[in-house]
């Protein structure tokens, strides 16, 4: 991250709503801008991480503290900007299932956790967010952050129980 030019809680971010659709889990996170300044964020989610012990799903708006692969396609977030004292909100859709690869299988076995994200108990979602545009900078970088990531300057995070949002089936 970048030095913090902006307040770090000029954004603000709520979950303002969820639901289920048959292969969805769908949210609504409503932003607002306090700065006296346009706040541009990223709106896609760039991760998805599910701890099965306390059902916490998280959402990462962000792009700090990727693993950056060399040689690999990297595609940039999709950005939008927020006027000064003004609200947004982002719908996010997530699959009812999150399938990632196991990390506790023997060396040289593939293998793949199912996690089914309707037992999720809470969700966070972290928005990355700077009072700059985002412009790639074409010079050779010796870091190894992505693009977004370097841009980035603040991050806000929220945290919701689902109980909160729908009565638990």
């Amino acid at each position: 991250m970048t030095d913090n030019n902006i307040y770090p809680d000029a954004l603000k971010a709520s979950i303002k709503s969820a639901k289920r659709t048959d292969e969805n889990i769908e949210l609504v996170v409503r932003l607002s801008n306090t700065a006296t300044r346009a706040l541009h964020y990223i709106v896609d989610v760039r991760t998805r991480k599910y701890d099965p012990e306390t059902r916490t799903l998280t959402l990462s708006l962000s792009d700090e503290g990727r693993e950056v692969i060399p040689s690999a396609f990297a595609t940039l977030p999709e950005f939008r900007y927020i006027d000064p004292e003004s609200d947004a909100e982002i719908l996010l859709k997530v699959p009812e299932k999150l399938i990632i690869l196991s990390s506790t299988d023997p060396l040289g076995e593939l293998a793949f956790e199912v996690h089914q994200l309707s037992d999720t108990e809470e969700v966070v979602v972290e928005v990355g967010c700077a009072d700059v545009p985002f412009y790639k900078d074409t010079r050779v970088k010796v870091d190894m952050q992505l693009p977004a990531a370097r841009w980035q300057q603040h991050k806000v995070r929220v945290t919701k129980r689902m109980e909160e949002l729908w009565p638990k089936s």
